[in-house]
C-alpha cells in the first residue's frame, strides 16, 4: 500500500490534487483510495446534529449513512494518523493508496501544493518529491525547483506515477 502525504496553504490546491489524483488512478488502474485529511481550523460536525450527538454521548464512531449512499465516518478518539493508517491496512477493504492531507510533521513522501511560486521555499523539506503547481502555459515556466520537480498531475500523471513508484 503507498501512502502520500499532501501539504500546502490553504487554497493551495490539495484537495483538487487528490480529487484529480483518485480519477486518474481508479480509471487507469483501478486503484481503490482512502484520504486521511487533517482538518485544522474547523469543526468536523455542527453541533446538533445526530452523529455530533452520537460522539458527545461516548459513542467511539459513528457511521453515518443516507438514503443516496452517502456516508460519513466519524472516530471520536485521539488517535495518530499511524494508527489510523494501520486501522485502514487491516480493514475489510482494499485499499491501494492512501492520500493524506495537511500533514506537516510525518514521514511520507509528499506533494507540495503552491499557488506562487515564492511559497516554495519555506515550505520545503526532504520528504517532498514532487511539487503541484498548475504551471501558466508559457515555455518558459520552470520545470523543477532545486531538482524537485514542479508539474500539474492532470498532465503529468505518468511522471507522477514514477515519481511515487506506483508503477
Amino acid at each position: 500500500m503507498k501512502i502520500i502525504n499532501l501539504i500546502g496553504f490553504s487554497g493551495s490546491g490539495k484537495t483538487s490534487f487528490i480529487i484529480n489524483a483518485i480519477k486518474l488512478l481508479r480509471t487507469n488502474l483501478n486503484y481503490e483510495i482512502a484520504c486521511i485529511k487533517n482538518v485544522h481550523q474547523h469543526k468536523i460536525d455542527e453541533e446538533g446534529k445526530d452523529s455530533f450527538e452520537f460522539t458527545k454521548a461516548g459513542a467511539r464512531y459513528s457511521v453515518i449513512k443516507n438514503q443516496f449512499n452517502e456516508h460519513a465516518f466519524y472516530i471520536k478518539s485521539k488517535l495518530d494518523v499511524k494508527t489510523i493508517i494501520e486501522w485502514i491496512k487491516k480493514g475489510p477493504s482494499r485499499v491501494d493508496l492512501i492520500f493524506l492531507e495537511g500533514f506537516r510533521d510525518i514521514d511520507y513522501p509528499t506533494v507540495l501544493c503552491v499557488r506562487d511560486y515564492k511559497e516554495i521555499e519555506h515550505q520545503l523539506s526532504d520528504k517532498v518529491k514532487m511539487i503541484s503547481w498548475i504551471l501558466p502555459s508559457k515555455d518558459q515556466s520552470p520545470k523543477e525547483y532545486n531538482g524537485i520537480p514542479l508539474m500539474d498531475i492532470s498532465k503529468n500523471f505518468n511522471d507522477f506515477l514514477k515519481i511515487f513508484e506506483i508503477i
